[in-house]
């Protein structure tokens, strides 16, 4: 009886177009078209900061200077002020985003660094910026890593003859062989970032919105009553529709994971933070692959557990989305918080429900993931599971909840 309950439910999940589209097909187009638009849009931006002439104001600069930012290419379109220039109405630019920033050499700048044995402190070069404008924290960055550096560079050659002179040793003078990293783990630590986050939420969403009809639904129309009255036991009824939502979970899920895969060519800088990836370095082996499918697995267990348990319990579909509605909130909270930490940190972290499963695709997803890890996380999972369908099957018992008394 329960193949029969179990075909059924599949049944009127696959054989309804309407239904397949809203749950499947829909969704992962959704994913695939948003994240390469956002990817594409993230990319455009960065390349418009590259390659943005900027604005710069510079006062009081030294001829010697001068002819430094004329040999560099700064890309930058710069006005050579004085002092009695006011600048009042230069920084009022900068902070509309009208100007990317402004340079002043404080006054006598020259005659102090010519006595620099006399002085105290060294003259100072004053940068004026916004850093809630990209081109402007830009702009700064470049001007002080080509320009300032190259410039200090010359008066310390000019002042003591060979730059060496003042250099004690070098740190990675060849900055090449100083990098040894696992390229493959690098990559895998890029996309852990917020993959493992994404995972969680659509493995959620993907049960809640079938789930809720699946048992909700029926109390609503009336048609769980008359399967209660069929000589199957209850318990067999509430496997059947728990398995039942369980693998429309898992298809929707790997629909809509095949969708975020599928966009990564154009989404990597998002699913990154905007650092560079190398997708071709992220080789799982069949074991690994298994270990986030056996995750994913008794993690969508956790979660139809819930929305079945609040479904049952609820007299309407409304009603149920109102119960659910706070365990999502749960859950997003419980994925956001490994993307912006560590993720699990103890071992018995890994055995607190969502949180530690997400932590374990977090870690298997940057091939850190040790055997200790999965096995907690999993056996954790599946208990907790274990422990909702009993407490479902306790409730399809109860005939004050199952028939809305």
């Amino acid at each position: 009886m329960l193949r029969d309950i179990l075909k059924k439910e599949l049944k009127r999940v696959f054989t309804d177009r309407r239904l397949v589209f809203s749950a499947f097909i829909l969704p992962a187009l959704s994913i695939f078209i948003v994240y390469t638009i956002m990817g594409s849009m993230l990319s455009n931006m960065m390349d418009d900061i590259e390659e943005h002439t900027s604005t710069v104001y510079i006062q009081n600069a030294p001829v010697q200077f001068q002819k430094v930012v004329d040999e560099k290419k700064l890309n930058m379109n710069i006005t050579y002020i004085d002092m009695t220039q006011d600048t009042a109405s230069i920084k009022e630019q900068i902070k509309n985003g009208e100007v990317d920033m402004m340079v002043k050499f404080e006054d006598g700048f020259l005659d102090k660094v010519n006595n620099y044995k006399n002085l105290e402190i060294p003259p100072e070069v004053k940068t004026f910026y916004n850093p809630s404008e990209e081109y402007s924290r830009e702009s700064r960055k470049r001007f002080i890593e080509i320009a300032l550096n190259k410039y200090e560079t010359q008066i310390l050659t000019d002042r003591f003859g060979d730059i060496n002179n003042v250099v004690a040793f070098d740190v990675d003078r060849n900055s090449d062989e100083s990098i040894v990293v696992d390229e493959k783990k690098a990559s895998g630590q890029g996309i852990s970032m917020i993959l493992p986050m994404l995972i969680a939420i659509i493995l959620f969403s993907g049960a809640m919105g079938i789930g809720m009809d699946t048992i909700a639904g029926e109390k609503e129309r009336g048609t769980m009553a008359t399967l209660l009255l069929t000589p199957v036991k209850r318990e067999t009824i509430a496997l059947g529709k728990v398995i039942g939502l369980g693998i429309v979970a898992i298809v929707s899920a790997i629909v809509s994971f095949a969708a975020i895969i599928a966009s990564m060519p154009f989404s990597s800088k998002m699913l990154t933070g905007g650092a560079d990836m190398n997708l071709g370095a992220l080789q799982f082996s069949t074991f690994q692959l298994i270990q986030l499918l056996i995750i994913m697995i008794t993690l969508v267990g956790i979660y139809v557990g819930l929305i079945c348990l609040l479904s049952v319990r609820a007299r309407t579909v409304k009603e149920a989305g109102t119960y659910v509605t706070p365990v999502f909130m749960v859950v997003m909270i419980a994925a956001f918080s490994t993307m912006f930490g560590g993720g699990a940190t103890e071992l018995y972290h890994y055995a607190i429900p969502v949180y530690g499963s997400v932590s374990a695709l977090k870690a298997a997803l940057s091939f850190e993931l040790t055997m200790n890890q999965f096995l907690v996380t999993a056996i954790s999972s599946f208990v907790v599971s274990l422990i909702l369908v009993r407490l479902i099957t306790l409730t399809f018992n109860d005939e004050k909840v199952m028939l809305n008394a």
